[in-house]
Formats: structure tokens, sequence, C-alpha cells
């Protein structure tokens, strides 16, 4: 589901900022042919409410999004995702409404599975989180969240893999539990220095009305560097724990894969209950509304954190190239070919990460 959700990508045609006294407003309509490798082409419509507040205030920027699509595998989404700063940035609000089918593939469980054991799967999702934080340190937020996902089949292979996986009857899932995120860096939507650091800790419970019962523990750390030889030359580095214990549905592990980080491999091409990964990334202008990155990344996954094992690995590499349509918020058209187990190529906006 998540690359369909995230991918509001192709043609940018930009509404002129609305100027007011608090800031500055931006309405950003998308269009979208977009391709990538778990959706193939892609086509549908996005908007995004942006706000910028005075530089005198050092705010930080909010922006509310709303997004359709469907591609030609016949997946489809709506989302609607908020992320706003709010009472002289002391409360940060994020929330994610989505609702989407997604005809996707299963290989089977953890870091070896073979090609050949592909087979599809067609599950429908509902989902609902909401996470509101308060500021108690400088840059440093923490509060509680609520998630709820509901899954439902309209697709399994007979007598496949997916009917003896924990998960297979789909259900409901609902987790409470604490967020904590600090954030140093200069903007949220195409950072070049800071660090950003988010902690989520969650728990379902039966005695909650969850059909599932197990812990998430998941920390993204991110870290941009301005290097000595440019503002522009950025030095962009990510990486990922992401940790389960108990019995969650096959559908919500770890995901190696997608467009994001390990961009080469195909989401969720390995999936487990734990999952770790890095990525870097080098950013660098090239000339007039245009910049080029080149990136590697490596990740893994397994059942438990003592089956780690170095040889299952799976390392990707790839260039990018990007454009800013706008010279006034900092969001660019991203275009990245990455290898991986396999060539992919990806069409999105914003950075992937």
């Amino acid at each position: 589901m998540t690359p369909l959700l995230t991918a509001v990508l192709g043609v940018l045609l930009v509404a002129s900022p609305e100027e007011a006294p608090e800031g500055r407003f931006s309405v950003v309509p998308f269009v979208l042919p977009a391709y990538q490798p778990e959706t193939s082409f892609l086509l549908g419509g996005a908007a995004s409410l942006i706000y910028q507040p005075p530089a005198s205030r050092g705010g930080r920027e909010s922006q509310v999004m709303l997004a359709a699509a469907a591609s030609t595998r016949g997946q489809f989404t709506l989302l609607l995702q908020p992320d706003v700063n709010l009472l002289d940035d002391r409360l940060n609000l994020t929330a994610t409404a989505s609702a989407a089918r997604f005809p996707d593939r299963f290989f089977g469980m953890g870091a070896r599975t073979r090609t050949e054991d592909e087979e599809d799967f067609t599950p429908i999702f509902f989902e609902l989180e909401l996470s509101p934080k308060w500021r108690i340190a400088p840059r440093l937020y923490v509060g509680p969240t609520v998630r709820y996902q509901h899954a439902r089949f309209t697709y399994v292979a007979e007598d496949g893999a997916v009917r003896r996986m924990t998960g297979a009857e789909g259900g409901s899932t609902v987790q409470f539990g604490l967020t904590a995120l600090y954030d140093s860096r200069d903007n949220t939507l195409n950072p070049v220095t800071g660090l950003m650091a988010r902690l989520n800790l969650r728990r379902a419970r039966d005695a909650w009305g969850s059909d599932y019962v197990f812990d998430v523990l998941r920390l993204d750390v991110r870290r941009y560097l301005t290097l000595p030889w440019g503002q522009r030359h950025v030095l962009a580095m990510q990486g990922l724990v992401d940790l389960r214990d108990g019995e969650p549905p096959f559908y919500d592990t770890g995901r190696l894969g997608g467009m994001e980080l390990s961009r080469g491999y195909l989401e969720g091409r390995f999936r487990e209950r734990q999952h770790l990964g890095a990525q870097v990334e080098y950013r660098a202008p090239l000339f007039w509304r245009l910049g080029g990155v080149a990136f590697v990344s490596a990740a893994t996954v397994a059942r438990s954190p003592r089956d780690f094992d170095l040889r299952d690995i799976k390392p990707a590499a790839g260039v990018g190239l990007r454009f800013a349509p706008m010279t006034d918020v900092p969001v660019n058209l991203r275009l990245d070919i990455a290898y991986g187990n396999e060539p992919s190529f990806y069409l999105n906006v914003g950075e992937a990460f």
C-alpha cells in the first residue's frame, strides 16, 4: 500500500502563493502520470496546501495533502495526510486517513525467498492514524499515537502461501502507543542541514478490539549535512530499525524495498517481523533548476533479532535527477534509476527521505 499512498508525482501545476501577514500559503495541485515498479503506470490527482510562516518567526512549514490515484495494475487509493504545526510550533499534529485496493505480490517471509515463489493477492485496506505531539524541549516533541487498520482480501491464490500466513483472514488492528520526535532540520520538504529522529512504540491488544496481538518499535533517524564546497551540496543519511514482537499480520511486518529506502527492490520483495536498513545520498546542483543525486543502501529482514545474518544484506545503488518547479517552495520532482536485485525506475514528487 505504501508506494501508491505516497506517489504524488508527475507534472506540477503551481498556483500563485497567497501572501498573508502571518505567512504565506501555497496551493500545489498535481497532475499525475507516474511510474514505479510496484504500481506500473499510475494516473491520478493530488493537492497540497503548504503554509510557510514568516522568516522572521523561524517557524516550521505545515502541509495538508489530499491524493487519489489509480494504476494500470488495478490499484486504487485515497489519502488525506496533514502534518501541521500549531501554537508557535508547540504542537505538531500528524494524521493519516486512507483507503486502498492494492493488488500485490507475495514471495514468502524472510530474506531468502525465491522469485519463482511469487504469488498474487489483493487486499483492501482502511487506515486511520493520529499522533499529536507536544514540544517538551527545544526541537523535541512527545505524544500519544493511535492507529487503526482494517484489511480484507478479495483475492488469494488457492493453496498459496498467503493462506498459511498470520493475517490471511484479514481483520482489524488497533494500536496505542507513544511517539517521540526530534527535528532540527532547516525545513521539512527538502532539508539541507539538521537531524530528524522519530521513535514509535505501539502495542496491539485484543482487549482494545484488535484481532492481532503484537508490539512495534520503529526508529527512523535522518541526518543532513551541507558540504563545504557549496550550500546546495548535501550529504543525506538515513538509518531504520523496525522491530516487532508477538504475532503481527504478514501485511503489517517490515517490508524491504520501495521508492524510499532500498530503491531497486520491489516493496515487500523481502518481508519479516524485523527490518534494518540504511542509506546515504549525495545531492548536488547541476544547472538552472536541475540537480543530481547518487545513492547507496543496504537492508535486511529477519524473523527475530538473533536471526540477522550478514549474508542476507541486500545492497542497492542508483542515480537520479531533480527538477525544482518553484523557486520559492523547496519541492522537487525526482527521477531515480536504481539497481538492487533488478533495475528499477521511479518518478515522484519530493525526496526519498
